[in-house]
């Protein structure tokens, strides 16, 4: 079957969370009813493996006697052979037949059953704990498939061999039903599987902040107390399995005090490196802070430099005006204008039109003055002609002259002989 990965959604509501809890039951009884259908359909196999515990060539009852020989001491032996079986029910194989391929089937089935509960469960995780919980579903399987190894060839040969064989009264034999016995095994091999489950939780409750490794040490005799509790209602009624149950719990637990004590480690080691991150971007806070409040100091001091040079340079410019002002020519001082001025007023003269230096030229050569002879007018002069000029004042002025006035000039001026 494929799986369908649940959608990651916010939030949904309890209708949307019970539809896909039945889509994961469903999922899991197909998976599991096709693995019972396989397992009951290998009749000889599964039958096998469940009473392969009370042959000689068991692993464990190989070891235990080769162990007993060398030692010298038959206490260490297991003789699980000297059990005999019966089955007293008319459906009494058939209903084991079935029991041994529902068990073989969830067995198969349990890693398949903690993946999709981590589908389901992994939405309503944060991203960091998703990542965290990926090694729960990995090491869960583990731990599982290794406290049943552990029950199947250590546990249940030694409480068989214990319980088959312990007698009251030599008038009283043991005859051990098959459904009893087929319950002893599985009993203790999941008691074993569930025992080997404690380092995880160990690591989940110090992960959470629940429990310390200082805390368990201080209430280990607390501990063993419980650990022999457990140990009594997950095994059958007898010392023996109660005790082989019991000391791969305590180890398991110390070894959960190690797990606790690298777990703080490594919070101690985060810590200390969020402190770090912590201060290091503090310090660079206040630096940046102390820049910033050097660059507005520097700043404040420049504008107020700025500020109080301001009146000094008004009063050189004032200054600087004034002597101007006192080196500039007056209308009283003209030698004291600059030789620019002149340049100037000599370039302006040079621009004016040509046109009007004739003009010029003949006023000033034919302008003479009244009452004054001059070499080009005659000796007797004509009284009218100077009546007329002095009807119109005629004005010899070179800047006042108008081409008017110098053909009036013209008219009345005798010609001379040239």
């Amino acid at each position: 079957m494929s799986n369908q990965p649940i959608h990651d959604e916010a939030e949904m509501t309890f209708g949307e969370h019970l539809d896909e809890v039945r889509k994961i039951l469903v999922r899991v009884a197909v998976v599991f009813t096709l693995l019972f259908i396989v397992l009951f359909s290998l009749k000889g196999i599964v039958l096998d493996i469940v009473f392969a515990p009370i042959r000689e060539t068991f692993p464990t009852n190989q070891f235990f006697s080769w162990l007993a020989s060398l030692i010298g001491s038959e206490t260490l032996s297991i003789h699980p052979e000297t059990v005999e079986l019966f089955n007293n029910k008319m459906a009494g194989q058939f209903l084991l037949h079935i029991k041994s391929s529902i068990v073989g089937a969830f067995i198969i089935a349990f890693p398949y059953l903690i993946w999709e509960l981590w589908l389901f469960v992994k939405p309503a995780l944060p991203p960091h704990q998703r990542k965290q919980s990926i090694r729960y579903v990995l090491e869960t399987p583990i731990w599982f498939v290794m406290g049943l190894l552990f029950g199947y060839y250590i546990i249940s040969p030694l409480a068989i061999n214990f319980l088959g064989n312990y007698q009251v009264s030599d008038q009283i034999s043991n005859i051990i039903d098959v459904s009893s016995f087929m319950t002893t095994v599985i009993s203790v091999s999941f008691a074993a599987a569930v025992a080997f489950q404690l380092p995880l939780l160990i690591r989940l409750l110090a992960t959470i902040g629940i429990i310390s490794s200082s805390g368990m040490r201080q209430y280990r005799k607390i501990a063993v107390v419980a650990l022999l509790c457990f140990a009594a209602i997950i095994t059958p009624p007898d010392i023996i399995s109660q005790c082989l149950i019991f000391v791969p719990c305590y180890v398991l637990y110390e070894y959960g005090i190690g797990i606790a004590e690298r777990i703080e480690k490594r919070r101690a080691h985060e810590e200390a490196i969020y402190q770090a991150k912590v201060a290091a971007e503090k310090a660079k806070a206040e630096q940046e802070a102390a820049e910033k409040e050097a660059a507005e100091k520097a700043e404040a001091e420049r504008k107020a430099a700025e500020k109080a040079d301001k009146p000094a340079e008004e009063k050189a410019e004032a200054k600087e005006s004034k002597d101007s002002d006192d080196n500039e020519p007056t209308a009283d001082n003209p030698a004291e204008k600059p030789a620019a001025e002149a340049e100037s007023a000599e370039e302006h003269k040079a621009d004016e039109p040509k046109s009007e230096e004739p003009a010029e030229k003949v006023t000033e050569k034919s302008a003479p003055k009244r009452g004054e002879q001059t070499d080009e007018m005659p000796d007797n002069p004509n009284p009218g002609d100077y009546d007329v000029m002095d009807e119109h004042e005629v004005s010899f002025g070179v800047s006042e002259s108008t081409d008017e006035e110098l053909e009036i000039m013209r008219r009345f001026m005798p010609k001379s002989d040239e």
